[in-house]
């Protein structure tokens, strides 16, 4: 087991009416890494598709910046478009091997996998303080979310928009990266609480597929100080939502085996033989604000439901993937063709979000003749 990598921090100025954050510094925030794992790594029983029933919802708790954090929403007349402001620091060069990449970068170096920002890498942001907000005089609401685009290549990015921000003192700013696609995030209850769907189809199982599409965090940046015309606000740190897993695997002979392809499903019970493909976030706005990730999990039942299906470019010895956090420890079974041999085997673990597991050397089983 590793430890995964602490990402860039962010500070964030702009000027903008679909986005959020700024002035005196900025939004600053550290995106905690994927942390050891320490025991809920991968263990095998040579069993054949045995398992356990998964919790459905997982509750991910963590504490938001807490200055001025209101408990219920802002009236809705205080609302200002409000230029947002980014203050940049000086930060080293990356190495030329590692600059100018379209996607946040995550790379494995020694026991970390360390990550980076690259120009271009867009976070989503939603005012999760209020549903909607419609100006005195006028019939149309606003809107309150849009993207925020990093500036550079560097481990401290600058985020900018051109847009001005719909916002008050004391609102609550939520941000989402990779940035959520429309419908991004919906904002309703009471509390008001933040929801928006991740998705992990589609792996191709190398960390630059995670970075880009699976790196799945958020933030949430409390507006600390307004002026009529700007406005300030403060993210202590984002958060992973979900585990990182390396594989690799072998024959019966301890014969590393090639990965053509790849399946992971949960073993016997309700759920066996499949993977949910994706899950709804919900961020509930309050001090602190508590999170909940629910995957979309499916009775075998259903029509059309399937394992989580990872497809490398080519033969991998060794692969990444991006899987859901699981309250207690679960079994997961395992199918690989590797060339035209077909191997199945299970292996058990406990994952919890934010952590980085190494499950290599696990041993699978022949099937075809």
């Amino acid at each position: 087991m590793k430890k995964i990598y602490t990402q860039s921090r962010i500070e964030t100025v702009a000027t903008t009416p679909q986005q959020m954050l700024c002035a005196s510094g900025g939004i600053q925030a550290q995106i905690t890494g994927y942390k050891q794992n320490t025991g809920g790594g991968f263990t095998q029983t040579f069993v054949w598709l045995a398992g356990a029933v998964c919790s459905s919802l997982l509750f991910l708790g963590t504490a938001c910046s807490t200055n001025n954090n209101p408990d219920q929403p802002k009236q809705q007349a205080e609302l200002k478009p409000r230029t947002l402001i980014v203050t940049q620091q000086a930060v080293s060069h990356l190495p030329s091997a590692v600059r100018h990449l379209p996607q946040a970068t995550i790379t494995e170096n020694g026991d970390v996998l360390d990550a980076i920002w690259s120009k271009g890498d867009e976070i989503s942001f939603r005012n999760m303080s209020h549903a909607t907000y419609t100006p005195s005089g006028s019939t149309d609401p606003v809107y309150l979310d849009g993207v925020l685009v990093a500036d550079r290549d560097a481990r401290i990015a600058s985020f900018a928009s051109n847009d001005k921000v719909w916002c008050d003192l004391g609102d609550q700013l939520l941000l989402v990266y990779p940035k959520a696609t429309a419908p991004a995030i919906t904002v309703s209850g009471s509390p008001l609480n933040a929801t928006y769907s991740i998705s992990l189809t589609g792996q191709d199982g190398t960390l630059g597929k995670i970075a880009s599409t699976y790196h799945h965090s958020y933030g949430i940046a409390t507006i600390t100080e307004v002026t009529p015309t700007v406005a300030n606000a403060e993210l202590a740190e984002m958060q992973n939502l979900l585990t990182v897993c390396k594989f690799s695997f072998v024959d019966e002979s301890n014969q590393p085996l090639t990965i053509t392809s790849l399946s992971i499903s949960y073993g016997d019970g309700t759920y066996a033989n499949t993977y949910p493909g994706t899950a709804r976030v919900t961020v509930t706005q309050g001090t602190p604000c508590t999170v909940a990730v629910t995957p979309d999990k499916k009775s075998t039942a259903e029509e059309g439901n399937a394992p989580l299906a990872i497809s490398p470019s080519g033969d991998l010895t060794e692969v990444y993937v991006a899987l859901l956090p699981e309250a207690d420890a679960t079994k997961y079974s395992f199918r690989l063709e590797s060339g035209e041999n077909i191997y199945t085997g299970t292996a058990t673990a406990q994952l919890n979000a934010g952590e980085y597991v190494v499950a290599t050397g696990l041993q699978l089983t022949k099937v075809n003749p």
